[in-house]
C-alpha cells in the first residue's frame, strides 16, 4: 500500500481532531509531512514539534517546500476564501498531483470519527468544492 502524505491546514476544533486521528494511524500508510497553523498559541503545536513536523504560519510556503511531495491538502478552516487562495496557488505552480479536500468532504470524514458530534453548519450556505 502507497503512504499518503498530508499538509494540515488549520489545527483548531475540527482539524486537531483530524490530526489526533491521522497521528495515530499506521505511518506507512499517512503521514502529516507539515501543519499549516497561524495560531502559535495553538496547544498542538508542541506536539507537533515533537514529531518533528514543520509548521509553516503562511501555508504557501508549505507548498513551496513540498510542492508536488504532498498527496493532500486537508484544510479544515472551511473559509472559502482560503480555499480558492490554495487552489490559485496549485495552480499556478502547475501541481496537478496535489488534492485539496472539498469541505463537503471534510464534513464526511468528520462524521466517520469515532465520538464526533454535530457541526454547527449555519454560517456555510454552500459547502461543495
Amino acid at each position: 500500500m502507497r503512504k499518503i502524505t498530508i499538509l494540515m491546514i488549520g489545527l483548531g476544533r475540527i482539524g486537531g481532531k483530524f490530526y489526533e486521528q491521522f497521528s495515530n494511524m499506521n505511518a506507512d500508510h499517512i503521514e502529516i509531512i507539515g501543519v499549516s497553523e497561524p495560531n502559535m498559541n495553538n496547544p498542538l503545536l508542541k506536539n507537533v514539534e515533537q514529531r518533528g513536523i514543520p509548521n509553516f504560519p503562511e501555508f504557501e510556503e508549505a507548498l513551496d517546500k513540498f510542492g508536488e511531495e504532498i498527496d493532500i491538502i486537508m484544510d479544515t478552516s472551511n473559509r472559502a476564501d482560503l480555499k480558492q487562495a490554495i487552489r490559485k496557488k496549485l495552480q499556478e505552480s502547475g501541481n496537478k498531483h496535489t488534492v485539496l479536500v472539498p469541505m463537503v468532504v471534510d464534513y464526511l470524514m468528520w462524521y466517520l470519527l469515532p465520538g464526533s458530534e454535530a457541526i454547527p453548519q449555519s454560517h456555510h450556505s454552500d459547502i461543495g468544492y
